[in-house]
């Protein structure tokens, strides 16, 4: 009888402590996020945002309900990113899902704010059948609104929200220039994507030199330039970094050509200047093992057939820097005939150089003459790591004015000026995101670049044995079998015990 009583009484008292635990996880907001980028919780930058608002902030999510999954997980998600939003930014951060499917009211209001239904695929009376549904949401503030049309990529979706929140409310929008008039590639042509999703958090535009000056900016990107810079366009630059500007410069120091394979030393006339501020590039191409592949054609009789070979002058890159977030998250670089950072140049004081991007061990130079034809034979090199980019940050030494010390700047260096062209090296998402980090990098802007480090990422097993595998898909069929025998048995000897003492 007491035993029961004490059975009961266990079991009033642990029904008790969850709902308690229920009741408190209600009204106390604790998150545990155990995911190397914290993807499931919100970064500082975020919460200090939201924590500094002056205003309310309204979201209106346009969502149809009962979707089919993945979307159903992909309302949760975006549910639980909006409830951690409001659980620091209190009554300034307010949110409601609106069901457009049922109601034309509703979907006049999504069409007037600019949220499109899509079409999605759902199985009923197992049939495909295509489905409008609503996936969108605008953020308003202080009279103003912003949209995210289509919720497609949930990896970026704190990017996405903290971004039109922050354009939202900040008072300025940072300007970013394109230098043009010296044969660089067009932006809006040849780097669409980069330059389209640069338009999402600044104002860009292509720059030129008027006058001997370059414009008010806040970052300048260099990128390709074929004609050699004059002195008024390189007295320019130098005073545009000696007044604090920050620039990328993204060159191409050997001209190669895959259609006659033949590559040449090439210059802008920017080697001398740059050397005044402690960096430069090697006059070689970097050869990797590790590198992407190269479509060629071969005749095979009477046939002419496309084959794909590995091509070292196509390095990959996956040696980054850990320490600066530029590079620190992504996973992989593809290079279009690249040279390298040349490190022998001495740093002036004050100037702090950081290697962001190398070639693997297995890496080499060709210097001199260049062979660039395509060839089935592999090399194996071994003269690697080779750096390939770096970061310079300090006060720069002015390269036309004696004694005269900058403002404190900011300047990249990429050993190759086709790393962003997207007509050349095609749309390449590690590129892209290293363009987008670059920029955040440049105008200072870290909490962007910290939030677009995330990333939900497919963690694969490590590859094992054959017969490993086996040992493990045996072992996962018939150990909980085996545990469960092993607890009855083990119970019942325990019983069996416990009665022979008892008869005793």
């Amino acid at each position: 009888m007491n035993r029961d009583w004490t059975s009961r009484f266990s079991l009033i008292i642990v029904g008790l402590i969850v709902v308690v635990v229920n009741l408190a996880g209600l009204n106390l907001f604790m998150r545990v996020d155990l995911t190397d980028d914290g993807v499931y919780s919100l970064s500082n930058a975020s919460i200090s945002l939201v924590e500094n608002l002056e205003d309310p902030v309204t979201v209106v999510v346009f969502f149809t309900s009962d979707l089919p999954a993945p979307y159903s997980s992909n309302r949760r998600f975006l549910k639980d990113k909006l409830d951690d939003y409001r659980a620091y930014g209190g009554a300034r951060f307010e949110y409601r899902f609106e069901d457009p499917g049922d109601s034309e009211v509703l979907r006049q209001r999504a069409a007037e704010n600019q949220i499109p239904p899509v079409q999605i695929q759902v199985i009923e009376s197992d049939n495909i059948q295509l489905k409008n549904a609503y996936m969108g949401l605008i953020i308003q503030y202080g009279g103003k609104t912003e949209r995210i049309p289509v919720l497609q990529d949930l990896t970026t979706l704190e990017y996405d929200i903290t971004s039109a929140i922050r354009r939202l409310t900040r008072l300025s929008i940072p300007k970013v220039g394109f230098l043009t008039g010296h044969g660089e590639p067009d932006p809006e042509q040849n780097m669409l994507i980069l330059y389209e999703s640069l338009g999402t958090n600044y104002t860009v535009e292509k720059t030129s030199v008027t006058d001997g000056e370059i414009g008010n900016i806040d970052a300048l990107l260099v990128i390709a330039p074929t004609d050699s810079l004059p002195e008024d366009s390189r007295r320019a630059l130098d005073r545009y970094i000696m007044n604090g500007g920050r620039v990328a410069f993204l060159l191409n120091r050997v001209s190669a050509d895959l259609q006659t394979g033949q590559a040449l030393a090439h210059s802008v006339g920017l080697e001398d200047q740059l050397s005044k501020y402690g960096m430069g590039l090697k006059t070689d191409l970097i050869m990797d093992s590790q590198s992407s592949a190269l479509t060629v054609q071969r005749r095979q009789g009477i046939f002419n057939l496309q084959q794909q070979i590995p091509y070292p002058f196509f390095p990959v890159s996956t040696s980054f820097s850990r320490d600066n977030m530029m590079v620190n998250r992504l996973s992989s670089l593809m290079f279009y005939f690249a040279s390298s950072i040349d490190t022998s140049i001495v740093v002036p004081d004050g100037v702090v150089r950081t290697i962001l991007a190398r070639s693997t061990t297995r890496s080499q130079t060709q210097e001199g003459f260049f062979f660039v034809q395509p060839t089935l034979q592999r090399a194996e090199f071994s003269s690697g790591p080779i750096p390939m980019i770096a970061a310079y940050e300090g006060e720069f030494p002015s390269a036309f004015e004696s004694n005269r010390i900058g403002m404190r700047s900011r300047v990249v260096l990429v050993g190759d000026g086709d790393l962003l062209n997207e007509s050349v090296v095609g749309t390449i998402p590690g590129n892209i995101k290293f363009g987008l980090n670059l920029v955040d990098w440049l105008v200072q802007d870290e909490d962007l670049l910290g939030i677009r480090s995330k990333s939900i990422a497919a963690r694969p097993l490590d590859e094992t044995s054959a017969r490993l595998r086996s040992w493990i898909k045996y072992g996962n069929m018939l150990g909980p079998v085996l545990l469960v025998i092993l607890f009855g048995l083990f119970r019942w000897r325990s019983q069996k015990r416990r009665t022979v003492v008892l008869v005793r």
